[in-house]
């Protein structure tokens, strides 16, 4: 029988790292090869064992999460990384996704959904508990704020009439033109000319690239 993705655990609260490694154990297709108390000795047992995925705590003594993804990152590519934090860790964040991290989550997601989200890091796909995402789109927006790039787009939606401005904030958050006729309570015809005077306003020709601009102008 196979015996399943290879987990190593990283975090110096032995009461976290032995319920945690207890835990994940018990979920098919997981096997805990060791559970320690800080980076450098994460480092000690990829020297000598086979990983697939390294779940490391932010915040460890002697070497931390993050140092250890960035050690692990050069020393090991192929060994997918997650971080497991039971903050909120804004800049951890952004330096863990600078070392190529596969994933961020925090610590009260149940066993089973962690091993699930581990398994999907293994295949190559980026993991984030909602915390971190809610984190990554304020950031994203808030670069989108910032940048000069969507001044023209944005100073057209500021002074769309009042009509349009209810359309566009409904709009991007693609419903359907029924939906938005509902919220406004105007006919589905008048949401259509509506949308065709917006598109006309903001220089779009499609609700996709309208509603990707806006979310990158940061609305």
């Amino acid at each position: 029988m196979s015996e399943g993705i290879r987990i190593l655990l990283a975090d110096d609260d032995h009461i976290i790292r032995d319920g945690l490694a207890n835990l994940l154990s018990l979920q098919d297709g997981i096997t805990v090869i060791a559970a320690v108390e800080n980076g450098q000795a994460a480092l000690r047992v990829l020297v000598d064992q086979r990983v697939d995925v390294a779940l490391l705590d932010v915040d460890m003594p002697v070497l931390d999460g993050v140092g250890t993804a960035k050690e692990i990152g050069r020393m090991y590519p192929d060994v997918a990384v997650v971080m497991l934090t039971a903050f909120e860790h804004v800049s951890s964040l952004a330096h863990s996704l600078a070392h190529n991290v596969r994933g961020f989550l925090t610590k009260d997601i149940p066993a089973p959904e962690l091993a699930q989200l581990l398994k999907q890091a293994h295949s190559g796909q980026r993991v984030f508990g909602p915390r971190p995402t809610q984190i990554l789109t304020e950031s994203y927006m808030a670069s989108g704020k910032n940048d000069p790039a969507y001044d023209d787009f944005r100073q057209k939606v500021d002074h769309l009439p009042g009509y349009l401005r209810a359309v566009f904030d409904l709009l991007i958050q693609a419903l359907p033109n029924k939906t938005i006729a509902r919220e406004l309570g105007i006919t589905e015809a008048t949401v259509r000319s509506y949308i065709s005077e917006l598109f006309t306003a903001t220089g779009f020709t499609n609700r996709g690239e309208l509603t990707i601009t806006a979310i990158k102008a940061g609305y």
